[in-house]
């Protein structure tokens, strides 16, 4: 209406004005555009409503598209978390889902097909007046919300009753049950059925026991305690079936049947129920007792047995096996007797896996003892790993045959052992190349040129890899090698997979796994999953696979304390064997009983793990040089430096007594010099004197090997002030230091920084050594006598105390004259024996020249003086001998420089 009536009001307006009757034609144009622009809206209105109705059709199509999409995924989805009998029934060749199921989850069954609520969530839009949509969209909600013709899952733990008539009913439960048997492993569980199932029942590779109640059920339980898993039963009528029937099944006879009870109401809906025939049953149950006797969870004949004693298995009790020494033992049983492993034919490595519990030690405690009872010591050793605390094969020491036993090591003791087991390959190497054989079994088997085999055992070998990874090269080098060499590994762990590298593998062709805890570990050892489904119950119950023959289920032996001490006992009088690992060096060493070589000072015990030995750590004076000991407090550097100077000059630690005994020094032939603490003596020292003595020591370390001096320096580290002398020392011997940078620092390799090194503990020339603990004290030699200062000449002193040391003067009787008092000319005249002039540094320099003059006559004495005041009254660039720590005791000047006299009292 506004629009229509503005122009007509304009056009009355123009009229007015002009009185034109043109004007009255702008009155027309309002109702004209109103009109038009009605129009426009109606059409544009009609167009877009086509245009968004067809854009919504597609937009429903489309999701109704992704809804279907989704619901054949979620389909399929529960189809494999439980597949219906039928699609069991038809499958034919690996089956990797199969036995998988355990009691501490939800086994889940399909009972049939129905509507089963989906996990599809749409985006709804807000919904405003009703339109023709709401129908489309209605029916998208409703399609989302449910997916047709889907497996309908139930938990079996539930226990699951089936009524209705017999025929069909007994043909539901019979599928449900033969699910539960294809989801729990026959290893693990049993199976239970009545007389009218056990047929089929009786077929599966489940152990078989008829159920104790009456009525038709079907059972499945854990084998270690018996406790019923699962259930199907089967009645006429829902108040027959067992109260344990949670979830209750009532089938009509069109095969639709409903969830009638279900402890989630939301669960009770209509299926369409799956059945399986009798006959399709016993023959699905006799593939799955072939299938799981070739896996191994069962076996074709008698049961494994529970458990097996070694006892009966050792060659002292065994008569079965032939007489003789031989690597073949029985120390496992299967459903047929006695199984014997050969580690050198079947081998010549073994892998063993085995998650917690399952009996690892036990299996390696018992083959160990196996092959002892059949071989003597010089035939083959043992060399015992053991990363989970040390204590694994604490029984076994007492073998002859066991040459070594290393548990948790440290950094050091890992490239220890990593230097050890590389020479027992070299020594082996050098054995056979000595006879011209080119395997261990060319050997002589006893006598001269025998050689025993090494078997290597490792357990928990995972976490010695995790913490010295550097270990893994040496064991793939030892498998690649060790056959021709007679040494074998057996590496134990609870995660094979992804730890033990191919270049192990593939020289281990023997393979045993106990209980693992994922399918990736049996397959990583036996190459099938079987290991995963054995019974937690079943302690050494495991899976051998010897080379080219398919995994055989087998009980381990269990050893007694019996076992080792009459295997011990068999073999005691024999000969000890070489052994190819040194224990560790002692913690304290005694002099007594080392021997150095010729020229040598014997001053520890090394450690030669590369070589397979120890020796003596001794020092040559010709071959070693000068030698530097480094080492933080309370780490043995006193005594090696006593061990290694043995009968030298000890260089005191006051600084007065340093500076007189290594001026001492410069022409001194054939001797060994020791200063201790060094570092600490330099920083004792005042700046100059500090620098003077550095450079004179540096003179001594350059030019007294030559003349046959030899200097043993002691210092907690490299300091400024020794960098420059330590350049000059060729031998250094290393001990603990407080930290990794100064032990880098000091020019030694961050590999051997070992922060725990007993007090001794060191490295000298790249071996580990233990310096000796009682060596033979050093005594600081002494410094010289300092003299009185004579009576027979007057003194002239300087000094910076002139009214203290006057006193001081006055007391002993001496007659004092103070340089200010004289009066020029008459103290050359006037002066005698015991007379004194005594002026301060300012009034001997205001008489200058008066103190030459006297030097003939008189002892030049300096009291309390700088060597500033030192050098600028005498006119000499000479450094005076140091005062530092002295009472009463002065510098004396004369032609030949300052020397030291004491004054006849004690100084304040």
């Amino acid at each position: 209406m506004i629009a229509s009536l503005a122009p007509l009001v304009a056009a009355l307006a123009l009229w007015l004005m002009t009185s034109s009757p043109f004007a009255l034609l702008f009155a027309v144009l309002g109702p004209v555009t109103a009109i038009a622009s009605f129009a426009d809206s109606k059409f544009g209105a009609r167009k877009s409503a086509r245009r968004e109705a067809a854009r919504f059709a597609v937009d429903a199509a489309a999701a109704v598209t992704a809804i279907t999409l989704g619901h054949t995924a979620e389909r399929a989805e529960l189809a494999e978390a439980g597949p219906a009998a039928d699609a069991i029934v038809a499958r034919h060749g690996a089956d990797p889902y199969r036995w998988t199921a355990t009691a501490a989850s939800a086994v889940m069954v399909s009972v049939g097909m129905g509507g089963v609520p989906s996990s599809l969530q749409l985006d709804r839009a807000a919904r405003g007046a009703s339109t023709a949509a709401d129908a489309t969209l209605d029916e998208i909600e409703s399609l989302a919300a449910t997916i047709a013709d889907s497996p309908v899952l139930v938990d079996a733990r539930l226990g699951i009753g089936v009524c209705g008539s017999a025929p069909l009913a007994s043909a539901v439960a019979r599928a449900i049950s033969l699910q539960l048997a294809w989801a729990l492993s026959p290893a693990r569980f049993w199976a239970a059925g009545a007389a009218q199932e056990a047929q089929w029942i009786e077929a599966l590779p489940h152990r078989y026991q008829r159920p104790a109640r009456t009525g038709h059920v079907v059972e499945f339980g854990q084998v270690d305690d018996d406790r019923v898993v699962a259930m199907v039963a089967l009645a006429r009528h829902e108040s027959d079936l067992p109260g344990e029937c949670r979830v209750v099944i009532r089938v009509g006879d069109d095969r639709i049947g409903e969830i009638v009870q279900h402890p989630d109401r939301g669960q009770r809906r209509p299926v369409r129920s799956t059945v399986v025939s009798r006959e399709s049953a016993i023959i699905w149950a006799r593939q799955a007792l072939r299938e799981a006797t070739r896996d191994g969870l069962v076996s074709a004949g008698h049961a494994v047995p529970d458990t097996v004693l070694l006892a009966p298995m050792l060659r002292l009790h065994n008569t079965d096996l032939d007489s003789g020494p031989s690597t073949a033992v029985a120390f496992a049983a299967d459903a047929d007797g006695p199984v014997v492993i050969d580690l050198v034919a079947h081998g010549p490595h073994a892998v063993v896996g085995g998650t917690t519990g399952s009996g690892k030690s036990e299996l390696l405690i018992s083959w160990v003892l196996a092959l002892a009872a059949r071989n003597p010591p010089g035939r083959i050793n043992f060399l015992l790993m053991d990363f989970k605390g040390g204590s694994a094969f604490d029984s076994l020491t007492r073998l002859p045959h066991t040459v070594g036993v290393i548990t948790d090591l440290d950094a050091t003791e890992a490239a220890r052992a990593l230097a050890s087991l590389r020479a027992e390959l070299t020594f082996r190497e050098r054995m056979l190349a000595a006879t011209g054989a080119r395997d261990i079994r060319q050997l002589p088997a006893d006598g001269p040129g025998s050689m025993p085999r090494l078997v290597i055992v490792a357990d928990e070998f995972a976490a010695m890899l995790a913490d010295h990874p550097d270990l893994h090269p040496l064991f793939a080098d030892i498998a690649s090698r060790g056959r021709s060499l007679g040494v074998h590994v057996i590496l134990c762990t609870q995660r094979p997979a992804g730890i033990v590298r191919d270049g192990v593998l593939a020289n281990t062709d023997l393979r045993i796994s106990l209980r693992v805890n994922n399918r990736a570990d049996s397959s990583a050892v036996i190459g099938t999953d079987v290991a995963a489904r054995l019974p937690a119950s079943a302690l050494g119950r495991g899976m051998v696979a010897r080379a080219g023959d398919e995994p055989r289920l087998v009980q381990f032996a269990i050893a007694s304390p019996q076992d080792v001490e009459a295997v011990a006992q068999a073999w005691g009088d024999e000969p000890a064997p070489r052994r190819p690992w040194c224990e560790p060096l002692p913690l304290r060493v005694s002099r007594h009983g080392l021997v150095g070589a010729e020229g040598e000072v014997a001053f520890g015990l090394a450690d030669v793990p590369q070589e397979q030995r120890r020796s003596t750590a001794g020092w040559d004076a010709a071959r070693d040089g000068h030698v530097m000991i480094l080492g933080a407090a309370r780490s043995g550097k006193s005594t090696a430096l006593a061990a290694i100077a043995l009968t030298g000059i000890l260089v005191p630690s006051d600084v007065v007594g340093a500076w007189d005994v290594v001026e001492g020094l410069d022409t001194a032939r054939d001797v060994v010099v020791a200063i201790d603490d060094l570092d600490s003596l330099l920083a004792r020292f005042p700046l100059d004197y500090r620098d003077a003595f550095a450079a004179r020591l540096g003179v001594l370390l350059r030019d007294g090997p030559a003349r046959g001096m030899s200097i043993v320096l002691a210092a907690q580290r490299l300091t400024a002030d020794i960098n420059p002398l330590a350049s000059l020392v060729p031998a250094r011997l290393m001990l603990r230091h407080a930290h990794k940078s100064d032990f880098v620092l000091a020019g030694a390799d961050s590999a051997d920084y070992d922060p725990a090194l007993p007090p001794g503990g060191g490295t000298w020339r790249g071996n580990r050594v233990q310096v000796v603990n009682d060596p033979e004290p050093l005594c600081a030699t002494p410094a010289a006598a300092i003299p009185a200062a004579s009576r027979d000449r007057p003194w002239a002193i300087v000094t910076s105390r002139v009214t203290t040391l006057r006193g001081l003067l006055d007391a002993a009787g001496l007659e004092v004259m103070s340089l200010a008092e004289l009066v020029p000319g008459e103290a050359e005249t006037d002066l005698r024996g015991g007379r004194v002039i005594l002026g301060d540094v300012e009034q001997w320099q205001s008489r200058w020249g008066f103190l030459p003059t006297l030097r003939p006559v008189a002892e030049i004495m300096f009291d309390r003086c700088t060597i500033a005041d030192y050098r600028a009254l005498t006119r000499s660039r000479d450094l005076p001998p140091p005062l530092t720590g002295l009472t009463g005791v002065v510098w004396r000047d004369d032609e030949s420089g300052a020397t030291k006299v004491r004054l006849p009292f004690a100084a304040v």
